[in-house]
């Protein structure tokens, strides 16, 4: 059998023509930038989560920067986050200006620790970004409440959890501003670079439009410190074809991520756990082992696709290092024991099987 790749970026059945066709439309129409296949694609996008706004951008990284400048939250301000993350959510912070507090993250579903961000909080802390990460939601009513406690702005950092829900009511609805990433491997991925941000508030959204565009309020008459930050036509037209296969792509993961803990649940292994009254996504599968890199060399060496997320503790990273953070005990075990297994929605039963033998097959050694 072929060997299993962690992620297959293999488009469903029928997807090529259809993106083939929408990209030939674009080229045909020279309207490359800002044009219609943008808007329409924000308002199917906004329509999808259930919110009012939805502003294209370049990356989930320029979304979180841009969310952060939208709400006035700058230079010497402080800014609470998760260590356990992509560190592009703390590079977004540092690049406005901004002070990235660390937090620790929950044993059991690896999202924000409450109890041990809230100690962190003081007066110059002006906003909170949760991360749903591996498209597992945080509980983000409590993150709610702590938010209006000390009047605080949340930003949520929903790169990994397109369509994920909590209550009932999908991710990314719940804060001030929120940012989703099309980076190609997410569960809704473009052919390159892309990136989201989404309200409910007018003012911010129109604030956005102007930010992600050079700060302009109308052709060349430039108001606010803005960037160059625009999803383009192409990646609009591509993404506004995948995202009606999105839900579908997502049940497929959840079936093959329940698949993987009735298979492997007797091993010594742990598994991320559902927030209660969530619905993860599953952007990523993870295995939790003290013996993380010799499963992962024994899995590459039988060709099944593994790799880390993260393999460095953000705080302790470089650039990060001086920043708050102090005491983060699960974050660093984390990131010394979490292996990603293949989880895509185009991966067959035979292939999963392949990775759950060759699982299973390491522990009897």
């Amino acid at each position: 059998m072929k060997n299993v790749p962690l992620i297959d970026l293999t488009l469903s059945k029928g997807l090529n023509k259809k993106i083939s066709k929408a990209i030939g439309e674009v080229i045909e129409s020279k309207s490359y930038i800002l044009g219609s296949r943008v808007e329409s694609f924000e308002k199917a996008f906004a329509k999808f989560l259930g919110v009012k706004y939805a502003v294209g951008v370049g990356s989930g990284t320029d979304a979180l920067r841009l969310a952060l400048r939208a709400l006035g939250i700058g230079q010497g301000d402080k800014v609470i986050t998760v260590a356990f993350t992509s560190p592009f959510t703390a590079v977004a912070i540092v690049e406005e200006g901004s002070i990235p507090v660390f937090c620790d993250v929950d044993e059991k579903t690896y999202t924000i620790d409450l109890a041990n961000a809230e100690r962190k909080i003081d007066k110059r802390v002006k906003a909170i970004i949760p991360v749903h990460i591996y498209g597992n939601p945080c509980q983000i009513d409590h993150v709610l409440a702590i938010a209006k406690k000390h009047n605080l702005k949340i930003i949520e950092d929903a790169c990994q959890a397109h369509g994920a829900k909590y209550k009932g009511k999908r991710v990314g609805i719940f804060g001030d501003l929120s940012a989703f990433s099309f980076y190609p491997t997410k569960n809704l991925g473009a052919f390159g670079d892309g990136g989201m941000i989404v309200t409910n508030s007018s003012s911010l959204a129109k604030k956005i439009y102007s930010l992600r565009h050079g700060g302009q309020t109308k052709r060349f008459w430039h108001v606010y410190k803005g960037v160059n930050s625009r999803l383009d036509e192409i990646q609009a037209a591509i993404l506004e074809i995948k995202l009606k296969e999105l839900d579908k792509n997502n049940r497929k993961r959840e079936r093959l991520a329940k698949r993987y803990i009735k298979e492997l649940s007797d091993l010594p292994v742990i598994f991320q756990q559902v927030t209660k009254n969530s619905n993860s996504v599953y952007h990523l599968f993870t295995i939790r082992t003290k013996k993380r890199t010799r499963l992962m060399n024994y899995l590459r060496e039988g060709g099944i696709g593994c790799d880390i997320y993260y393999p460095y503790p953000t705080h302790l990273q470089p650039l990060f290092k001086n920043y708050e953070a102090g005491s983060l005990p699960t974050t660093e075990s984390l990131d010394r024991e979490l292996l990603a297994i293949p989880i895509s929605p185009t991966l067959s039963s035979k292939e999963q099987d392949k990775v759950i033998l060759r699982i299973r097959n390491f522990f009897k050694k």
